[in-house]
C-alpha cells in the first residue's frame, strides 16, 4: 500500500533530485522513497554517536571561536598528519 506525503526541502535540493533522476532515469518518487528508506535503515543500525548532521548551526559566540581558530597556524602535529610526501 502507497501513501503520498508532502514536505517543503531547499531549492538546491531539489534541483540535485531533479538532477539526479533525470540523469539516471529514476522517477523522483522513487528516488524520495529509496533516500528515506535508506536514511531511517542508518538510523536505525547506526549508532546515534556515529551520525554527523549534514548541517550543523553554531551560536555567534561559537562561530567567534571557529574563526579564531582558523586563523591560528597549525601546530606541529597537525603539519606532520597533513604533510605530502
Amino acid at each position: 500500500m502507497s501513501v503520498q506525503i508532502s514536505a517543503y526541502i531547499e531549492d538546491d535540493i531539489k534541483e540535485k533530485m531533479e538532477h539526479y533522476s533525470s540523469a539516471h532515469g529514476l522517477k523522483k518518487g522513487y528516488l524520495i522513497q529509496n533516500a528515506l528508506d535508506y536514511y531511517l535503515n542508518v538510523l536505525h543500525e547506526v549508532p546515534s554517536s556515529f551520525i554527523i548532521p549534514s548541517q550543523l548551526v553554531v551560536t555567534e559566540e561559537g562561530f567567534k571561536a571557529i574563526v579564531e581558530l582558523e586563523e591560528k597556524e597549525p601546530n606541529e602535529k597537525l603539519k606532520i598528519l597533513m604533510h605530502k610526501d
